[in-house]
This record gives structure tokens, C-alpha cells and sequence, in this order.
């Protein structure tokens, strides 16, 4: 019987024709369907990669017990889709699979990118170490580390089992770079970075922050409908300067943020100020008391 929570189960021998079967049936459950488009293709992407990694890989298992064929599963988890595979290895692809994929988890976004691109212009499927751009589009794609096991069968065969989380919740990044009068926007949810930095007296203060402001209101919006009140939202307020016309549109940014954490989500708020900079110190302080919402304040040195 099927886990709560799982869509798409199958177990057993898998080729090239088996898969293009396997995808079809995928694309047509209704919880597929339902996704995001692009949500829907990173989840596309990292089953194909994950079946086609089988077939390249997996130990020669048309004879055993078919509880150690290869399966491949998909579920609906709060606010993610679970992909799990599993197949037979051979005892000296472990070291290597195991020493790569801990590699990749170690990276950054900007390391990954670099080892992607790295390993297409090499035009190479496998990499010496005994894995690929199949595993580093994974790692890309689900932007969440890639989960892992090996279990012992006998002799030098292990059962090896893959599970990569993608975010079922799509939503845009929002980055605006600073010039002189406008200060650096990051609003990246897969990398958890939220941050307003630098000095703020643009020309059209509302148009600038209007584009913020929109953002956040539909971040809200996904957030609640996702549920996920587990997840840390940090917001980093870093100003060198503002100006009221900015102050007040903050203030709003404030507002949003405080709405989200009345509703039980896990939001916090770094009010960063200069050394000595006592001003600043005490906007962050109004402001915090007006919205109703703690501030973690962070002094820094320059």
C-alpha cells in the first residue's frame, strides 16, 4: 500500500522505453498537473536525470528480487515534492558517487554554476570521479542538498537510494543592483537571502519601492499557501541612509513582514547600523515598536 503523501510509484526493470512510459504516466497525475510550470519542469528534469542515471548505472539485476530492482518514487510533502530513487551498485562506484555528491552539497550556488558549466564545455556525461552533469543539474534544480544511502547486499553489491526535495512553490527572485540614490535589493527565496542594503533617496521613491512592495505581497502569498511555518525568513535591513520619503515605504516593508509573523510564520529582522550611528539605531527601534515586530539589531564597525 502507498505512503499518504505519494503520487507516483513504480519498482522494477527500467530501459529507455520504460522510461518515455514512466513519464507519460507522470505528466498525468493530477498533482503534476497542478504544480507550477516551473516547478513542473525542475521536477520533470530531476526524474529523467534520476532514471537515466539507473540505466548508466545501476548493477546487472534482471534475475534478483524484485524489492531490489530499481524504483522511483514521487510525493507531496508540505511544501515540496519528494523524488526518491533507488538502484544496485557495484562496490567501486560507492566511493566514488558518495565522494562526489558530498562534494556537490558542499558548493555554493555560484560553485555550482561554475562546475556545470565547467562540465558541459568538457562535452562529458561522466566526470573521472564516476559522476556528472546528470548529478549537478540535480543539486541545481532542487537547490536543496541531495539526500543519500547505501545499504549492503552482499559481497560487493550495495543498494544505493537518492532523495531530492524541490520547493513546490515557485516564486520569482527580485534583485535590484545599487547605484548612487538606491540602495541593493536581494529577495531570493531558494537561497533564503532577503535584503535591503545601501543608501535610499531614489527619484521616484514609490515606483521603486512599489516593485518591492509587490514582491513581498506575493511571497506572502505563496508562504500561506504553502504552510510551511517551520522555515526561518530573515530579513536584512542595512541602510546607510534614507530619506522619509523611503522611511514611510520601510515602514510598509515593516508591516508586511509583521503580518507574516502574526499569522505564526518564523520571521526575523536584522536592523543593522554603523558604529556610533545612534540615529539609525533608533528609527530601526521606532520602527519595530510601530508594526509590533522584534528586531535583532547588529552593529558593525565601518
Amino acid at each position: 500500500m502507498a505512503e499518504s503523501g505519494i503520487f507516483f510509484t513504480y519498482q522494477g526493470l527500467i530501459d529507455y522505453n520504460e522510461i518515455n512510459i514512466l513519464l507519460k504516466r507522470i505528466k498525468k497525475t493530477q498533482e503534476f498537473i497542478n504544480l507550477h510550470k516551473t516547478t513542473g519542469k525542475r521536477v520533470y528534469s530531476v526524474v529523467v536525470e534520476c532514471l537515466e542515471n539507473i540505466i548508466n548505472h545501476s548493477h546487472n539485476n534482471s534475475n534478483a528480487d524484485l524489492r531490489l530492482q530499481p524504483y522511483i518514487s514521487l510525493e507531496e510533502h508540505k511544501n515540496r515534492i519528494i523524488v526518491k530513487a533507488g538502484n544496485l551498485i557495484n562496490e567501486d562506484k560507492k566511493g566514488k558517487i558518495e565522494c562526489y555528491l558530498s562534494r556537490l552539497n558542499g558548493l555554493s550556488e555560484e560553485e555550482l554554476s561554475a562546475l556545470y558549466a565547467k562540465t558541459m564545455c568538457k562535452g562529458m556525461r561522466e566526470e573521472k570521479n564516476g559522476a556528472g552533469l546528470g548529478s549537478i543539474l540535480m543539486r541545481i534544480k532542487s537547490n536543496n542538498n541531495l539526500d543519500y544511502s547505501f545499504k549492503p547486499i552482499n559481497g560487493n553489491i550495495y543498494y544505493f537510494e537518492i532523495q531530492i526535495s524541490i520547493n513546490k512553490y515557485f516564486m520569482r527572485k527580485l534583485i535590484i543592483e545599487k547605484t548612487e540614490n538606491s540602495p541593493k535589493v536581494i529577495l531570493d527565496p531558494d537561497r533564503k537571502i532577503f535584503e535591503i542594503s545601501g543608501e535610499s533617496r531614489p527619484p521616484d521613491v514609490r515606483e521603486f519601492y512599489f516593485q518591492i512592495l509587490t514582491w513581498l505581497d506575493e511571497f506572502s502569498f505563496h508562504l500561506i499557501k504553502s504552510g510551511d511555518i517551520d522555515e526561518v525568513i530573515r530579513f536584512d535591513f542595512d541602510f546607510e541612509y534614507f530619506n522619509s520619503s523611503s522611511g514611510k515605504l520601510i515602514l510598509d516593508i515593516c508591516k508586511i513582514l509583521a503580518s507574516l509573523r502574526s499569522k505564526g510564520f518564523n520571521v526575523a529582522v536584522n536592523w543593522h547600523f554603523e558604529k556610533d550611528d545612534f540615529d539609525m539605531l533608533e528609527v530601526g527601534k521606532e520602527m519595530s515598536k510601530i508594526v509590533k515586530l522584534p528586531f535583532e539589531y547588529i552593529q558593525s564597525m565601518s
